[in-house]
């Protein structure tokens, strides 16, 4: 009769899937960002893309030395281009 062996860490191996769930994260940014064309001028579009790009390059820096932390990369590049999208609309009067 053979025994199993148990798996260690079953769970979420972050310092192998952060990176990816960064990628992945930062291409719904990317969704969110270009849609800001529908309501935005287009200084307001390209300042989306400026908030954008300090994303990527972090999220491909961290990569390797802080994988863990990749995954919170696109969490506030949300949180920003909200914050973003409300100023517009109420400050800058954006509007589609």
């Amino acid at each position: 009769m053979r025994r199993r062996r148990r798996r260690r860490g079953r769970g979420l191996q972050l310092g192998r899937s952060g990176p990816w769930i960064g990628v992945a994260g930062l291409l719904v940014v990317l969704w969110c960002t270009v849609t800001t064309g529908l309501f935005a001028p287009w200084w307001g579009i390209v300042l989306a893309f400026v908030l954008l790009v300090p994303q990527v390059v972090l999220v491909s820096r961290w990569a390797r030395t802080h994988p863990t932390w990749c995954m919170w990369v696109p969490v506030v590049g949300v949180l920003a281009w909200v914050a973003l999208a409300w100023v517009g609309a109420t400050a800058w009067d954006w509007s589609a």
